[in-house]
C-alpha cells in the first residue's frame, strides 16, 4: 500500500466535472478534493445531481478517488465571526451540505476552513468555533467521516482548539504556505510540531506574502524543507497539490494542464 495519496484541489484548476478527473489521470494523480460553493443551496453545481453523477463516472473512467470536500465560503461567510444571522446560517448550511455530500461520493474527510472571515480572532470567536465545529465533526462522524481542519494558527492554538473540541476524529489539514504568507513562519518547523496532529496535506508555494504565486519548490516559502519534515515524520495519506494555476503570476509560464504537468512531476520525484 502506498504510503501517500497524491491528488489535486478542483480550484487550482477550471476544469469540472468528467474533465478534472481526466487531468488528474492524466498526471498520474489519485484523487481530488472538491469545493462545495454557495450555488449547491440553489441546486447548481455539487447541488446538481448530474453533475455528482458525472464525477462518479469520471473517477470509475480514470482510477481517480473524490477523497474529500471543502465549503468555499471563507471570503463570503463566517460562523466564528457572522455579521449578522443571515451570514452564520449560510455558512453553516454550506458545511451541513459539504457533510451531506461527502456521504454521497463515499469520503472518508471533509475539509472545515477555520481562516479568513471564519478565522478565529478573539474570545468570543474561539467559543463560537469550538461550538461549531463539536456540531459539524459529531455530524461527520454519524456518517464515518473524519473533520479536518485548516487553520491559520500557531501551534498553542491549534493544541488549544482541538483540546477544547475533544473529538479524536478531528484533526489538521496542514497547508505549505499558509503561514509563511500570513507571518513568515516556518512551515517544515511547524509542520513538525504538530504532526501527530495532521490528517491531511495542502502543497503550495510563492514569494512572500503571495498565496500560490510559484509552482512548487519555485517559491520561497520553503517547500523542500517541509516536503523533507513530511518524509521523515511519520505521517501517510493525502498530499493534495493546491496551486491556483490561472494567477497571473503563474499563468503566464504555461497553460493550466502544462503547469500542473510540473508540479506533479516535482510531487512524485521529491516524495516517491
Amino acid at each position: 500500500m502506498k504510503r501517500f495519496t497524491y491528488g489535486l484541489c478542483d480550484w487550482s484548476v477550471r476544469e469540472k466535472g468528467m474533465e478534472l478527473c481526466r487531468l488528474a489521470g492524466e498526471h498520474q494523480l489519485d484523487c481530488l478534493q472538491l469545493g462545495v460553493g454557495e450555488e449547491v443551496l440553489d441546486g447548481r453545481g455539487l447541488g446538481s445531481g448530474d453533475l455528482i453523477r458525472e464525477y462518479k463516472k469520471g473517477a470509475d473512467l480514470y482510477g481517480i478517488e473524490i477523497i474529500s470536500l471543502s465549503p468555499q465560503f471563507v471570503d463570503q461567510y463566517s460562523f466564528t465571526a457572522p455579521k449578522n444571522r443571515e451570514e452564520e446560517q449560510v455558512a453553516v448550511e454550506l458545511v451541513e451540505k459539504t457533510i451531506g455530500l461527502c456521504k454521497t461520493f463515499g469520503c472518508k474527510s471533509f475539509l472545515l476552513p477555520v481562516l479568513g472571515k471564519n478565522d478565529i480572532f478573539d474570545g468570543t470567536s474561539f467559543h463560537r468555533a469550538v461550538e461549531y465545529i463539536r456540531r459539524f465533526s459529531s455530524q461527520a462522524a454519524g456518517h464515518r467521516i473524519e473533520t479536518y481542519l485548516e487553520l491559520n494558527q500557531g501551534v498553542e492554538g491549534v493544541h488549544n482548539l482541538l483540546d477544547a473540541v475533544d473529538n479524536p476524529m478531528v484533526k489538521i489539514f496542514f497547508d505549505s504556505q499558509n503561514l509563511f504568507a500570513l507571518n513568515g513562519t516556518s512551515m517544515a518547523r511547524y509542520f513538525t510540531e504538530i504532526k501527530e496532529l495532521v490528517g491531511g496535506v495542502h502543497l503550495k508555494d510563492g514569494i512572500g506574502s503571495m498565496l500560490s504565486g510559484s509552482l512548487l519548490g519555485e517559491g520561497n516559502s520553503g517547500f523542500y524543507k517541509t516536503a523533507k519534515a513530511i518524509i521523515e515524520s511519520k505521517y501517510s495519506g493525502s498530499i493534495l497539490i493546491e496551486s491556483v494555476y490561472h494567477k497571473a503570476g503563474v499563468c503566464r509560464n504555461g497553460t493550466e494542464s502544462e503547469l500542473l504537468a510540473r508540479d506533479a512531476a516535482t510531487l512524485h520525484k521529491v516524495f516517491d
